[in-house]
């Protein structure tokens, strides 16, 4: 195996460890309600993606893959990462979901909200979510 297939290997490796732990901080923010953190954690992580991109097509421009795929210690680095990379997917759908539960509870806060500030004016849209509007001040003939 080549040197450089090494170093792209590990430092595919070594971006997906930081992106787990990038993971691992969002959800503790999404949980503290640290709104500010979140944010950077999410520019951090979109950097870290593009890096990963850029190193994984790094990798398929490599001259020699075709060998390199052959060899047991490239198959066993892949499997690695590939094992790291179920990590990663697992960790942002248990994130996905907290989201979207956090979500549907903002939502229906918003809507027992708007229930008690104009039940008399009170409204469904389309998708049935509670709006409020006024109806108007009056008729002038």
């Amino acid at each position: 195996m080549t040197v450089n297939a090494v170093e792209l290997l590990q430092q595919q490796q070594d971006n997906l460890n930081q992106l787990i732990i990038l993971l691992e901080q969002e959800l503790s923010a999404f949980k503290s309600r640290q709104a500010d953190e979140v944010y950077q954690i999410a520019q951090s992580k979109n950097a870290l993606i593009d890096q990963i991109q850029q190193t994984d097509k790094s990798i398929s421009e490599l001259a020699d893959l075709e060998q390199l795929k052959a060899q047991d210690d490239f198959a066993a680095k892949v499997e690695q990462i590939e094992n790291t990379l179920a990590e990663v997917k697992n960790k942002n759908a248990i994130n996905e979901r907290v989201i979207r539960t956090s979500l549907n509870n903002v939502q229906r806060l918003k809507q027992s909200i708007l229930a008690l500030k104009n039940a008399d004016a009170m409204t469904y849209d389309k998708q049935g979510q509670a709006q409020t509007q006024t109806l108007g001040k009056g008729i002038k003939a």
